[in-house]
């Protein structure tokens, strides 16, 4: 889970602070806690609040699997864990908190939610425990900066990046494609599937007879190709179906399809052309490969730091609480 915008964190902690209920309570009167760590307590109302922000987010259409939910609850606490040790990490190399940048998040936000009449209630104890949390992110922001401030990748480096990963610096295949779109809407009767079906099929064994493609189109087509003569230009996977994609696959180059049917209807695909996939010279790549290394080796630096954090800090989650509300 990334680092939440100011505005989300702070709604997140003024949940919380409204009222959401601990999972449970180790003594009367205390909250309830996810883990320590390092002295630093993760309650359950935080811990809560962003599980429930999560799955919000996630799952706004209905219920979570049993399944889902529990990798989100790990997710989660992980996600706090990490914050709290990364922020005490910056703190031990002695990284402080960007003032100006942390007061101006916090005007803009209550600029923001000033006429919201659910904000005043929660204003002042959301502002202060948001400044706790922009803190911990101006830290952690900057403890990022240190940690990916890898050298340059040189040329050799590049170039055998470029060697070793040929996928990433290929043209993928290109296929140019013209299709003959019969629609049908989709809540028609099943006899206007049938018929269109039916006539897709005709119009098949008219072209395997040599009538021109693009005519027929013009005249029968639904699509907004059909003024073009039926002709989609070259298509990349991911713009059909699965199915459609296979019978495109199985075409040679000037083959003609048998009807497929869309979700608009059935059509009828001309194969035109199929260029190779290429890779591309190191020349135009090295950029890119320079880059792209740079990259891998910032976010290989950052994990780095992290596991090491999470491997030394031996915290312990309270399951009652991680599993709250099964």
């Amino acid at each position: 889970m990334t680092w939440r915008s100011v505005a989300g964190a702070a709604l997140i902690v003024a949940a919380s602070v409204a009222g959401a209920a601990p999972a449970d309570e180790a003594e009367a009167g205390a909250p309830a806690v996810l883990a320590t760590v390092g002295g630093t307590a993760i309650t359950a109302e935080e811990y809560l609040a962003h599980l429930q922000a999560g799955i919000r987010e996630r799952y706004f259409h209905g219920q979570v699997p049993a399944e889902a939910l529990a990798a989100l609850r790990r997710e989660v606490a992980q996600s706090l864990i990490d914050r709290v040790l990364l922020a005490q990490e910056g703190r031990r190399r002695g990284i402080r908190p960007e003032a100006g940048w942390v007061d101006a998040q916090l005007k803009e936000l209550d600029q923001r939610l000033g006429a919201d009449p659910r904000w005043q209630p929660v204003r002042e104890d959301t502002l202060r425990e948001g400044r706790r949390r922009l803190e911990e992110d101006s830290v952690i922001r900057q403890l990022r900066q240190q940690v990916e401030a890898v050298p340059a990748a040189d040329a050799a480096a590049a170039r055998e990046y470029y060697r070793s990963h040929p996928d990433k610096f290929t043209t993928p295949e290109r296929v140019r494609v013209s299709m003959i779109l019969l629609k049908v809407e989709p809540w028609a009767p099943g006899a206007s599937w049938d018929a269109a079906r039916e006539e897709a099929a005709r119009l098949e064994e008219k072209l395997k007879g040599g009538e021109d493609f693009a005519g027929l189109a013009r005249l029968h087509s639904a699509d907004a190709s059909a003024e073009r003569g039926g002709d989609l230009g070259y298509v990349h996977r991911g713009m059909f179906s699965e199915e459609t994609q296979r019978v495109i696959d199985g075409l040679t180059p000037g083959g003609l399809s048998a009807p497929v049917r869309l979700l608009q209807g059935f059509a009828v695909f001309r194969l035109d052309e199929r260029v190779p996939p290429r890779l591309n010279d190191f020349a135009q790549a090295e950029e890119r490969a320079r880059s792209l290394l740079q990259r891998e080796r910032q976010e290989a630096a950052w994990e780095g730091v992290l596991a090491g954090l999470r491997g030394r800090a031996g915290v312990e989650i309270n399951e009652a609480v991680l599993n709250a509300g099964e």
